[in-house]
């Protein structure tokens, strides 16, 4: 036990004065005279034992009543175990968790609201002048500096949930550089206020600062039912005016009970689409699909959702692309004929915007404008062709690539390299041969055979070129019977690559007009439509590389605006080569729609919040202490406190047990007891 004032002792010098009192008798006697005092001898006895008993009772009473009193004053108090005394009360550290795991609800309320009310009720047990360093995830510029006490109530009351997510190592290193004082060697308190999510408490990184004495609320949520959509991705990369579309979502099961028949939507441009529904089991998740038609072309803001509680912010992920009416091709042909097969299978197609341009008339610069580029037959790929090319699949494009039959081999070879196909190895070689295998799993022969095998006869080929059976990255698609690859696809950079070995002439007939040639050649063209990131995370994806909106290289004017809310962005960019830019998006931090505009031009973009804040998974007392004793550090105390009771916690950990009241109700007793004595004792 310990005394906050000990000179208060120097008043039990005023237990001198009952036993004055005591010693001498301030009374007067009068003599009665007796003629027989045998009998009242003995009664005179007796009283006088009972009379001296009485006294000293009354005299132990006075003297305990003034102990009492005199201790009470000099505030005694039992010093908190593992704590020090000097632990410095003018600053202070607050963090409250204000991630979406705290909307969980426990005890009729949600942990973020239990998290500010133990933050007031904290701020208030301090002295009116203690500073507070007060952090939240946001990591708000405003709180940057020492707050005082009716400040931070402010900025306590005005805290929301937020999906940033920063790791627990950075808040403990923001508040140790906000709490840091080389004048005062005292440890300041810090409380940290969060249910602790495993994901984002990396408690092995955190530094032991030993100016630090942690104290810890550990919120608990009530064990809650929990679905989510995770993902979603589509079938196929681009979008299409027309055609059939499958989109696929990841659910999640995060709660202890089975759901049945839960139901889904896809609802593009605040028209609902297509619905599906599910039947999940606890802690399971499962792919679920979406299927609606493409009716027209331009940008879809759209979103996945289902219903879903307590936890909402989960329950639905948005999405944005664009619907692409007409997809541009361009082939670049050595002759005419080399060409005319193509021709007949694009030309009259309402989804192509099909050209056609002779070798020696290409204009690279149009190139940005086109989905897929076809080569037939070409003499030679000069330089500038080569590196224009290979820009193009690199940001991607696509290209298919028809040697000719005398060809140069060099030029050629120096291309494939590039794009990491297999060399040509030999002029042509004229023997015929049958087609004998192709991967049917590849995505170019999706629904194209009813079966794994395909029936009927696969074409026969006059002329090809050996290539090169050196490794390589290139994948085989068709393969002769001597083992010669026909066809190939490579994948540099965000395009593709596909590498005919046979020209596109006459003697090649037999192939062009089979019926593997017209499905091999739609799909390349279908499947060339590139699309952009369907959605970003918020505070994963903080710069992300975009085409410019519109036409031409266009920055100024550029607006990032929220489609159904009042966001409105002027966001810094850099260029990039090939008519792209990068672009941060510390600004959003809304789920939701949005469009990139620029000139004429419109870009949708969809932002969404991090899924990883769904998890369950929360550290416990015993792991968390154990963790932290690891990284060092030593005076750590945990709360199971709430709202007032935090007050009393921060009353034992700084000022001890306080015993003060107790010794001023014993002195009452004691003066209690002198008067019972004193009014009874006949």
């Amino acid at each position: 036990m310990t005394f906050l004032y000990p000179t208060y002792f120097w008043a039990l010098f005023l237990i001198l004065i009952p036993i004055i009192i005591h010693i001498f008798k301030f009374r007067r006697y009068t003599t009665v005279y007796f003629s027989n005092v045998r009998a009242l001898s003995q009664l005179k006895k007796e009283k006088k034992q009972q009379k001296h008993l009485k006294e000293l009772l009354i005299l132990a009473s006075r003297i305990l009543a003034i102990a009492f009193l005199v201790t009470a004053f000099a505030h005694p108090f039992i010093p908190p175990k593992n704590a020090s005394t000097d632990t410095n009360l003018n600053k202070a550290g607050i963090y409250i968790d204000n991630s979406f795991s705290m909307l969980a609800g426990s005890e009729g309320n949600n942990l973020l609201e239990q998290a500010k009310q133990g933050a007031l009720n904290l701020a208030n047990a301090y002295p009116a002048d203690t500073k507070f360093a007060l952090v939240t995830n946001d990591l708000s510029l405003q709180n940057q500096r020492l707050l005082d006490r009716s400040m931070l109530l402010d900025r306590i009351s005005a805290v929301q949930a937020t999906p940033a997510r920063p790791p627990l190592s950075q808040i403990m290193r923001v508040l140790s550089q906000r709490l840091k004082d080389e004048k005062n060697a005292s440890p300041n308190s810090v409380y940290l206020l969060s249910d602790f999510q495993k994901n984002i408490s990396d408690i092995g990184r955190i530094k032991a600062d030993t100016s630090m004495s942690l104290n810890i609320d550990l919120l608990k949520a009530q064990q809650s039912n929990n679905l989510l959509v995770d993902s979603v991705w589509f079938a196929v990369p681009g979008r299409i005016k027309g055609t059939a579309e499958t989109l696929y979502a990841r659910v999640r099961n995060n709660g202890d009970q089975e759901l049945t028949d839960v139901p889904m939507r896809y609802i593009e441009n605040d028209s609902l689409r297509a619905v599906t529904s599910f039947d999940l089991k606890p802690d399971q998740e499962k792919t679920v699909s979406l299927k609606f038609t493409a009716r027209s072309a331009g940008i879809k803001n759209a979103r996945v959702e289902l219903t879903d509680y307590p936890v909402t912010y989960d329950n639905t992920l948005y999405i944005g692309f664009r619907v692409t009416g007409r997809i541009n091709a361009l082939v670049i042909h050595g002759n005419d004929e080399s060409a005319k097969y193509l021709s007949a299978l694009l030309k009259t197609d309402s989804l192509v915007h099909y050209q056609e341009v002779g070798w020696q008339q290409v204009r690279t610069g149009d190139f940005s404008k086109q989905q897929i580029i076809f080569l037939t037959q070409l003499p030679e790929l000069s330089s500038g062709l080569t590196a224009s090319l290979t820009q193009f699949i690199r940001q991607g494009g696509t290209v298919v690539f028809f040697p000719a039959r005398n060809g140069d081999l060099e030029s050629y070879n120096h291309f494939i390299n590039e794009m990491q196909g297999n060399p040509f190895s030999a002029n042509a070689d004229t023997t015929s041969m049958r087609i004998a295998k192709l991967d049917v799993t590849n995505p170019l022969f999706q629904n194209v055979f009813s079966g794994p095998n395909p029936d009927g006869d696969l074409p026969e080929v006059k002329i090809h070129l050996p290539s090169q059976t050196a490794q390589s990255s290139a994948l085989p698609i068709l393969s002769l019977a001597n083992g010669n690859l026909l066809l190939s696809e490579s994948q540099p950079g965000k395009g593709k690559f596909f590498l005919f070995t046979l020209p596109s002439s006459q003697e090649n007939r037999a192939f062009f007009t089979n019926a593997l040639f017209v499905p091999l050649i739609y799909k390349m063209v279908l499947n060339s439509v590139q699309g952009s990131p369907l959605y970003y995370t918020i505070g994963q994806d903080k710069v992300i590389d975009l085409p410019f909106p519109g036409n031409g290289n266009v920055q100024s004017g550029m607006k990032l605006k929220g489609v159904g809310n009042s966001f409105d962005w002027l966001p810094t960019v850099q260029p990039l080569p090939g008519n792209r830019f990068q672009m941060k998006t510390d600004a959003v931090t809304q789920g939701g729609n949005y469009e990139l505009t620029s000139g004429n031009g419109a870009l949708p973009l969809a932002f969404n919040y991090d899924r990883k804040e769904s998890a369950p998974d929360c550290y416990n007392a015993d792991q968390l202490s154990e963790q932290l004793q690891q990284t060092g550090f030593q005076k750590v105390h945990f709360m199971t406190a709430s709202k007032t009771e935090l007050s009393a916690h921060f009353d034992v950990v700084h000022n001890g047990r306080q015993l003060w009241r107790l010794f001023m109700v014993l002195a009452i007793m004691a003066l209690l007891a002198e008067v019972l004595i004193i009014r009874f004792w006949k």
